[in-house]
């Protein structure tokens, strides 16, 4: 990762869109510009949950020929949403077993490149109203990149609540 007065300027810099963009997706596009810069990915996405349908809805992808905007896709039980959703903490999955235990679309990730995920949850007032999910290689995620991008997360709130929220009826 890179030093911390970068950190805290891109920090800053992603607030100030949050502050200043009239277009929701812009911010969400300075805040995925920052992490990868930051911590790096091959894909970054954000993800909205859909409680009643146990969906998720991409909101903002880097690869958007391959996972477009506005695309949905089941959500899974398991230790990925007992992580995320339940306990609201970030997710991480290293190596193509976990991945393929993990994401549905494992072989699609494999294809761009990415065994491992970080996905980080986006809450507000308790509750997680989806991801912010970096994709890369193997072993580039651990508890510091979760720690260092949380505060990424949780300024997509404002952009999450003006897109429209999906019910958010998690504990």
């Amino acid at each position: 990762m890179t030093d911390h007065r970068e950190y805290w300027n891109a920090l800053d810099a992603c607030a100030a869109a949050v502050r200043e963009q009239h277009d929701p997706r812009a911010a969400l596009r300075a805040i995925g510009a920052a992490m990868d810069r930051l911590i790096g990915s091959r894909m970054f996405t954000f993800l909205r949950f859909d409680f009643d349908r146990f969906e998720m809805e991409r909101l903002y992808c880097t690869q958007p020929q391959r996972y477009p905007i506005g695309a949905r896709k089941p959500m899974r039980h398991g230790p990925w949403s007992q992580c995320v959703i339940d306990r609201g903490a970030s997710f991480i999955a290293n190596g193509a077993h976990e991945m393929r235990a993990t994401f549905g679309d494992h072989r699609a990730l494999a294809e761009l490149g990415c065994f491992a995920s970080l996905c980080v949850p986006v809450r507000h007032m308790g509750r997680t109203l989806g991801t912010m999910n970096l994709n890369g290689d193997e072993g580039r995620y651990g508890v510091a990149q979760a720690a260092a991008a949380q505060p990424f997360a949780t300024l997509a709130v404002p952009a999450y609540l003006t897109i429209g929220l999906a019910c958010i009826g998690n504990a």
